[in-house]
């Protein structure tokens, strides 16, 4: 398959649904990370999350980076049209249903910084309880969406959103395996992208 061509300037809607539309085809982990980097780096915030049709990278990033971290053979994107959850991957011959959430810090919602079009960056008061928090809002997003009741037991991939200086890991770790054992049930598994890794 050929590349999708991508210019240096923001992209038109032709170019976005060609991008999208190159992600729904089954792709090289390498490839398909190249490719949602190589789109990515065209799209600004503002227009990220001010513009639906750009939408698709909120679940490809993510993706992409779960490919990094954890071998399988292909991946892709579905299109909200097949009905299905946001991507899918291929390990020898098991095609997986991968879900993407994220978690935010609390009263945040994704992309408020840009909505009025322009970077609003807000800086957060200190939390003396953050890995609590932390805890709080993963397990917030995972019981929303284990209560949607998946049929295919999808893989959840969830995108904590919550920096941390590095100091929470065992914390956050310990809720991790802990919503991964009490939502068993509910996915085919739970995997949390923090801070540059996957647990």
């Amino acid at each position: 398959m050929s590349e999708t061509p991508f210019t240096t300037t923001e992209p038109s809607d032709a170019a976005i649904n060609a991008a999208r539309q190159t992600l729904t085809k089954w792709h090289t982990p390498q490839h398909f990370a190249s490719a949602v980097e190589s789109f990515a780096r065209l799209v600004k915030s503002a227009t990220l999350f001010n513009k639906p049709n750009v939408g698709f990278l909120l679940d490809a990033i993510p993706i992409a980076e779960f490919t990094k971290h954890r071998a399988v053979d292909s991946v892709r994107l579905v299109e909200q049209s097949e009905r299905l959850n946001d991507g899918q991957f291929k390990k020898a011959d098991e095609i997986i249903d991968v879900e993407v959430t994220e978690a935010l810090a609390p009263g945040r919602k994704r992309g408020d910084e840009y909505r009025s079009g322009r970077a609003n960056v807000t800086h957060h008061d200190f939390d003396p309880k953050l890995g609590e928090t932390i805890s709080i809002q993963l397990a917030n997003a995972v019981k929303k969406k284990a209560a949607k009741g998946y049929p295919s037991k999808p893989l959840l991939l969830v995108y904590l959103n919550i920096g941390t200086g590095g100091r929470l890991g065992n914390e956050v770790e310990k809720t991790i395996n802990e919503l991964k054992a009490q939502y068993a049930d509910n996915f085919h598994e739970i995997c949390v992208l923090w801070a540059g890794k996957l647990y």
